[in-house]
């Protein structure tokens, strides 16, 4: 999405590489997860160094891949740590992917994380194609929500289409299973994240925009958001949903490529 009338720079991601805990000695977790915090603590507030290590370090989840974000210089400029989950719904097996996120401000706008998030998303509906598989989210700024309806088709709840009412139930039942508290009894779909987004210009100027709709959407569901409110997201994770996906993605990355692309966030 077009920010402003202006193309801002955007500087390059030099390379990434995959991590995952569950294979590092505790010595080379701490390390991890100090090298990360720093980067954390330019993106986010509200989040203590111990906070952050049990939410992206060591959760309690199946399995956890992060993958690293580096400039030129080595120097990490960004995370994007996926976890896997098992849990039953309406008695039923499920996957249940969670996701943290972050990139300085300076290398935004070509939605990296999102294509890793993708990626493993396909990784887990392939290993287990007859299981249904979810993401389940509480994002925290417009700008990831706006990022979700970008690429996927089904996104629930989403401004275009009402959320049916199995799916607000498996929404329901998923986040009850975690631990954040629900802001208001009355509203499961608001969660007490405590993840502060410290908001660049761009993203300033699209939070004091009164369009796109997403946003608009965003903002009156989950008015806290600058107070560290998440709204919880639900994105079925099936090979149509990741197939259109993958198509937005592609076509975005041309564009890049042909030098037409004008970046958002």
């Amino acid at each position: 999405m077009e920010t402003d009338r202006t193309v801002r720079k955007i500087s390059m991601i030099a390379q990434g590489r995959v991590v995952e805990p569950t294979k590092l000695s505790d010595y080379e977790r701490h390390v991890l997860s100090n090298q990360l915090y720093s980067v954390h603590q330019k993106i986010f507030a509200g989040v203590s160094a111990e906070e952050f290590h049990r939410h992206v370090i060591e959760p309690p989840s199946e399995a956890t891949s992060i993958q690293l974000y580096c400039a030129a210089d080595q120097n990490v400029v960004g995370y994007c740590a996926v976890h896997r989950y098992r849990r039953q719904v309406h008695g039923r097996n499920a996957i249940v992917i969670r996701a943290e996120a972050g990139l300085l401000p300076e290398y935004r706008g070509r939605g990296a994380t999102y294509g890793f998030g993708i990626l493993r998303a396909l990784i887990e509906k392939l290993s287990q194609p007859f299981t249904r598989v979810y993401y389940l989210g509480t994002l925290v700024h417009p700008s990831s929500y706006h990022l979700f309806c970008k690429y996927f088709r089904r996104v629930y709840p989403h401004p275009d289409t009402e959320t049916p009412a199995d799916i607000q139930e498996i929404a329901r039942q998923l986040i009850e299973s975690f631990p954040d508290p629900a802001v208001l009894p009355e509203d499961p779909f608001v969660r007490d994240v405590g993840w502060v987004t410290i908001e660049s210009p761009q993203e300033k100027h699209l939070n004091e925009r009164l369009d796109p709709p997403d946003v608009q959407f965003f903002k009156s569901r989950n008015p806290g958001f600058s107070q560290g409110h998440g709204l919880v997201v639900l994105i079925p994770i099936t090979f149509l949903n990741l197939t259109g996906a993958f198509l937005s993605r592609l076509y975005e990355r041309a564009l890049m490529a042909s030098g037409l692309y004008r970046p958002g966030l």
